[in-house]
């Protein structure tokens, strides 16, 4: 009996102690996740507004659909031109905008336009600070051995390249080759690439380094890509001496190309209204020579109102091309020009923001796009670049002999 009485006590005993010891620990853990949630940094999540381009869709349109006020739209669009040719713009680009509605301005921004290019905005004051952020990709070059099945374009498509890719190769070689009347089946080609890897995946747009056709009728011909800073028009192939193979009689009108604003629809950036942009702006710097595109005659060289001065020229094919808030006026009414003549210099003049060109092309007296008029770069490249090109055709043959099929 003691010892039963003894067994009970102990239980009782036991129990007092443990639901005395519960609370303390429940008291302890609370305190000790507090402490934890005092060290850990409450980071709100940033507003993104995320949008996606659809097609025919503009960095206007998917803004707009945002809410925020056209003269926020105006600015940021005009600023983010300066930094995004925007005739790379495609359906699937996205732009994330955070916006501020006290200061009802745009305050961040991250535009993407593939996995591998991130590019960030950031607003101070009334102006974008920009930074482009490059993750790492590994490159490769391979060889593409073919041979021509119906059309060029099949043919490449089928060997999996890109629509880009493919279009270069034929722009490439649409200038010694008349594909309709002397290509054949069972014609030979080699192309060199040069790939971009990001996470085991190839990336769209390579790089045609070489170009190599062989045909009974054609004969042989090859191309070497010649290169300058990025995005420069003269970049692009040419044969061995140098020459640009392409059949279009139309040049670019400045040596470097970067599209600010497209034709269509846009958010005037100085009225902060919804207008129809007649043409293209292409960024450039003050004084920047201006070239006129393909031969003429200049049929309006004066100051004009909100163009400024600006330079019309007629072509033979009946088309006009127009540029406008130049510095200066390098040709007079009635004179005949060439392509590639010097006819005046980037300025600001008349209804502009800053130094740019603004580039129009008529038809029938009606504006049209000027991505109707299709440009090429160089013809010939000049001595100096012929130097740099020599060099740029020893290491691409170089690369032919390592480069694996």
């Amino acid at each position: 009996m003691d010892l039963g009485k003894t067994i009970l006590l102990t239980l009782i005993l036991g129990l007092i102690i443990l639901f005395s010891i519960i609370p303390t620990c429940f008291s302890a853990k609370n305190k000790s996740d507090k402490a934890l949630q005092n060290l850990t940094p409450n980071v709100p999540q940033e507003p993104w507004m995320q949008s996606t381009i659809p097609e025919g869709g503009s960095i206007y349109s998917i803004l707009e659909k945002s809410g925020i006020p056209l003269p926020e739209i105006a600015r940021f669009s005009y600023q983010f031109g300066n930094y995004i040719d925007v005739t790379t713009l495609q359906p699937g680009d996205t732009l994330r905008v955070i916006f501020d509605p006290d200061s009802q301005k745009i305050t961040k921004a991250m535009f993407t336009q593939e996995p591998t290019i991130r590019h960030h905005f950031k607003t101070e004051s009334d102006t974008l600070r920009y930074e482009k952020e490059l993750l790492p990709v590994s490159l490769q070059t391979r060889i593409i051995n073919g041979e021509l099945n119906n059309t060029l374009d099949s043919t490449l498509l089928a060997l999996g390249l890109h629509p880009y890719e493919k279009q270069q190769i034929n722009n490439g070689l649409e200038g010694d080759i008349n594909f309709q009347t002397d290509a054949r089946n069972g014609d030979k080609f080699s192309i060199l690439i040069e790939e971009r890897i990001f996470e085991g995946k190839r990336m769209p747009r390579a790089k045609i380094l070489y170009v190599s056709y062989e045909g009974s009728r054609t004969g042989f011909h090859e191309l070497f890509r010649y290169e300058e800073e990025e995005g420069a028009v003269v970049n692009g192939l040419y044969n061995k001496e140098g020459k640009a193979r392409s059949t279009s009689g139309v040049g670019y009108p400045l040596g470097y190309i970067h599209v600010s604003s497209t034709f269509g629809r846009w958010v005037n950036p100085i009225s902060g209204r919804w207008e129809f942009h007649t043409g293209y702006d292409y960024r450039a710097s003050y004084g920047t020579p201006v070239y006129s595109v393909a031969n003429g005659v200049v049929t309006v060289s004066s100051y004009n109102g909100g163009w400024g001065n600006e330079i019309r020229i007629k072509h033979p094919s009946g088309m006009v091309t127009q540029y406008a808030h130049l510095s200066t006026l390098g040709v007079r009414t009635g004179h005949a020009v060439k392509k590639g003549q010097v006819i005046g210099r980037i300025g600001s003049t008349g209804y502009s923001t800053g130094p740019h060109l603004h580039f129009g092309l008529m038809q029938g007296g009606q504006w049209i796009s000027p991505a109707n008029l299709r440009m090429v770069g160089a013809e010939k490249l000049s001595s100096a670049q012929m130097e740099k090109f020599k060099l740029m055709q020893d290491k691409i043959r170089q690369q032919l002999e390592q480069a694996p099929a």
